[in-house]
């Protein structure tokens, strides 16, 4: 009689069995959906960064930065290197007040509101995480190179974006850079050199654009680089190229 009974008791079991999986699957898919969903989450930025980029940041004293960030990691001449979490926070100082300050690595996780350091009313305000051409259609600006060709393997060629700003910018002025490494700066490197190779020889084209009298195809660097986001924006005065 019992065998019978469990005969019997086998399809409802089975039922029952089938019934909860789906709630278990429910869950496990949630739960993966949740550990995907965090994975791709840009890292947020460091809380410390809001206090070290305020508006009234530049032409304060390292002393005081120095309270928020700690001692300088490193020492370049005027140039002070800060670690503020996985960010790296570059100042330029003369006699102790800060000229310029920037982030080495900017990113979602390593950046601040460029807008607060110029005046409002642009057209095109430049947002937090800009690419070349935001700066570009916001600001204005020259675009730059230290070498075009034959630049050898002490470092990575660098192109930068420079405006200067306004007295109504509090005459800040902006530097935002990129190296030539990735594939897609590569190309736009080398679509620019061509077009200056041209007008120039190698000896010009080796020191950038240096010795170019302003005549350096600024409207074919614009559109090359105008999508790439540079990885080095500082704001101030006594920026890189500007002195």
């Amino acid at each position: 009689m019992r065998a019978i009974w469990l005969l019997v008791l086998a399809p409802f079991a089975l039922a029952a069995c089938n019934r909860v999986a789906p709630a278990n699957n429910a869950v496990a898919a949630n739960a993966a959906s949740a550990t995907n969903a965090a994975a791709a989450a840009p890292a947020a930025p460091n809380p410390k960064l809001a206090q070290i980029f305020t508006p009234d940041v530049i032409g304060s004293n390292v002393a005081f930065l120095e309270t928020i960030t700690g001692p300088a990691f490193r020492t370049d001449g005027p140039t002070l290197t800060y670690k503020v979490g996985a960010c790296t926070v570059i100042v330029g100082q003369t006699a102790g007040k800060i000229d310029n300050i920037g982030i080495d690595g900017y990113g979602p996780a390593c950046s601040f509101p460029i807008a607060q350091y110029f005046a409002g009313g642009y057209d095109h305000p430049v947002p937090q995480l800009p690419t070349f051409g935001d700066i570009s259609r916001g600001f204005g600006g020259t675009y730059a190179a230290d070498c075009l060709k034959l630049c050898g393997n002490a470092a990575d060629p660098v192109v930068s974006l420079n405006y200067q700003g306004s007295h109504a910018d509090n005459f800040n002025n902006l530097y935002a850079a990129i190296s030539v490494t990735e594939d897609a700066t590569l190309n736009a490197w080398q679509a620019w050199a061509g077009q200056l190779g041209a007008k120039y020889g190698d000896d010009v084209l080796e020191q950038g654009t240096t010795r170019m009298n302003g005549d350096s195809a600024q409207d074919f660097a614009a559109q090359a680089f105008a999508n790439l986001r540079p990885t080095v924006i500082r704001v101030g005065s006594n920026l890189p190229g500007q002195n």
